[in-house]
């Protein structure tokens, strides 16, 4: 999903419910919210703007990471032009300049005070700065941290990559043991907790319960660690991680004014011109099954990530039920394929592209069955006037509206417009979630690390938690959508059903992709079938996903680019440009080929 970045650096948000629990935040007070003056510096308020600035960067991870995992829809033929020197500035600076800073002088105001209990704060707060850390080494490499904040080395220079995660995980430690001393203190009725706002985990000043759910966080990030770098025995041994019910994600609200709280996807979907974001056509044609409902892989979950607007897309079918038997025996089904249309989709009238012909992608390059409208990866043509027929975001994650129409339409003698569109306050009006990282997650690293450690029977039994979880939390969220219609939503033994495919496809999958000449799957391998849950799951957090394709290779089923030669995929972004053009000692790259430390070069047939 593309991002509009409207964000506010420093004001309580999160949810409705924080506006009238929670003491407002007076911008206008504030000299600069990204360097709060001494006097201002109070220990709630660098922890606000710590957890915002954590959030803004995790939401240009969660984009870039989809666009280069086919979850979300990627603008642009030319990875290199497409990720240009500006793509790294928001979360560079919500390190650098936000958050350390911040973090730095929590810990200053804690050893002037021996009275200010300060463990949560700075536990937490140090959890989500060994996140970035790592996010940043896992986009860019080799960055700057030895001499990032010493006074003497005004200009630092980039330390190895290797290690500042080295550090990371040090820094990682460090808030372990500062958030079971807080959970300790609280037990013992020590930590005052009524001037903290979690905007995560408790949605107010924590508890017991959720300073666990830290502890356990911060666990399941030494778990990425050691997926990412490939140490599958400790990822096969990680305890106390993120679980069902531990879901790690930050909650948006429905305000629409002063501030705007709802998810930047809702405030672009939900419009009176219409939506404005385009959905990935390889993700939605992974999950909308054969014939939706009346297929056997059809996912339950996507009535709940997108909103069709339209019937039957230009060049493309979709299905129809004869209501009163004006073709034959009344309720049967029938296909009906539609033409061309230039006007709101140039690309129905086109030849499918020489590369993609005989291959799958060729049945959704440009158009999706069942009413489905996205795009293809890099396509870059104009906006045509598809407002009102382009599919758009649904309720989760962006708290949209759930898409409970039949997929075959009721014919009574006319095809009438399909009846619901978007629109301003529609749906759950803006209160979904910016996933982080998620229980499912959790599982499908398992499921990789097991995979990958050559027991197969252990990675069925993740790989199947793993979509468990996912579809329950999925589920359980199209609640928020109170005005939707759920007479055709999928019913527990229409999910039963699904996830007892997926795993018996599962297991008896080969264990990698069986390729014909052209590189192209004939049937896909185990290695395929996780890479393609693992980002469903991830619909709308991906940061990760971008990390998977480079540590795995796969999956060989990700849809090819709708250029032939769309440049080398890439290894790591450029150096944010703010801080290249500061920093003599940063050389900024001419291409995207740098490995990070990590990465073994492995690569898939669709890139």
């Amino acid at each position: 999903m593309k991002r509009i970045y409207k964000f506010l650096i420093l004001t309580v948000l999160a949810t409705g419910t924080m506006f009238y629990s929670c003491e407002t935040l007076e911008l206008e007070e504030l000299a600069s919210p990204n360097a709060l003056a001494e006097d201002q510096a109070d220990p709630a308020l660098l922890f606000n703007n710590i957890q915002l600035s954590y959030r803004n960067a995790i939401d240009t991870f969660n984009a870039i990471g989809g666009d280069l995992s086919r979850s979300d829809y990627m603008f642009g033929r030319n990875y290199f032009n497409n990720f240009g020197p500006n793509t790294m500035n928001g979360p560079w600076a919500s390190l650098y300049t936000s958050m350390i800073p911040d973090i730095a002088a929590m810990e200053a105001k804690a050893a002037a005070d021996e009275t200010l209990n300060l463990s949560f704060h700075i536990g937490a707060s140090k959890t989500m700065q060994a996140h970035l850390m790592m996010l940043l080494v896992d986009y860019l490499g080799d960055i700057v941290w030895d001499e990032a904040f010493d006074p003497d080395f005004p200009q630092p220079i980039v330390d190895d990559d290797a290690s500042v995660y080295t550090a990371a995980e040090g820094i990682l430690a460090e808030g372990k043991g500062l958030l079971q001393s807080a959970l300790t203190d609280f037990n013992n009725d020590q930590l005052i907790v009524n001037d903290i706002l979690d905007m995560f985990f408790a949605q107010g000043s924590p508890g017991s319960s959720s300073i666990e759910q830290w502890i356990r966080l911060n666990n399941t990030i030494q778990m990425r660690a050691d997926l990412t770098t490939g140490d599958y025995p400790a990822v096969i041994s990680a305890s106390n991680v993120l679980g069902a019910g531990d879901d790690f994600y930050f909650e948006y609200g429905t305000n629409e004014l002063n501030p705007d709280t709802r998810h930047p996807d809702y405030d672009a979907d939900y419009r009176s011109d219409g939506a404005n974001i385009y959905q990935s056509n390889w993700l939605m044609d992974l999950m909308a099954g054969d014939f939706g409902e009346l297929s056997s892989n059809d996912d339950p979950r996507r009535r709940y990530y997108f909103f069709r607007q339209n019937w039957r897309t230009p060049g493309n079918f979709s299905l129809f039920e004869d209501v009163n038997g004006l073709f034959g025996p009344p309720g049967a089904i029938y296909i009906s394929s539609g033409d061309g249309n230039g006007e709101t989709l140039q690309c129905s009238l086109q030849e499918t592209p020489t590369h993609l012909q005989f291959t799958p992608d060729e049945d959704y390059w440009c158009s999706m069955r069942l009413g489905y409208w996205g795009r293809a990866h890099g396509n870059d043509e104009g906006t045509p006037p598809d407002n009102f027929l382009r599919t758009a975001s649904g309720v989760y994650p962006v708290g949209g509206s759930f898409d409970g129409i039949a997929d075959a339409f009721p014919y009574v003698g006319v095809f009438p417009n399909l009846g619901q569109q978007v629109g301003l306050g529609r749906g759950a009006q803006g209160a979904g979630i910016l996933p982080v990282l998620m229980a499912s997650y959790v599982d499908f690293w398992k499921a990789e690390a097991y995979l990958a450690s050559n027991q197969p029977a252990m990675a069925t039994m993740y790989y199947e938690a793993g979509i468990t979880n996912s579809i329950d939390f999925v589920a359980e969220f199209g609640a928020r959508d109170a005005t939707g219609d759920y007479g055709n939503a999928p019913d527990d033994v229409d999910i039963s059903d699904f996830i007892a495919n997926k795993v018996a496809e599962f297991d008896s999958a080969p264990t990698e992709s069986v390729l014909d000449g052209f590189g192209w799957p004939t049937t896909k391998g185990k290695w395929d079938l996780h890479g393609e849950q693992y980002f469903i799951a991830m619909y709308g957090g991906a940061a990760d996903g971008w990390n998977y394709v480079r540590r795995t290779g796969g999956p060989d089923t990700m849809m090819r680019s709708i250029e032939e030669v769309p440049g080398p995929y890439p290894r790591t972004l450029l150096y944010p440009t703010n801080e290249a053009i500061a920093n003599p000692n940063i050389t900024q790259r001419t291409d995207n080929n740098t490995q990070v430390f990590w990465d073994s070069g492995a690569t898939s047939t669709a890139n």
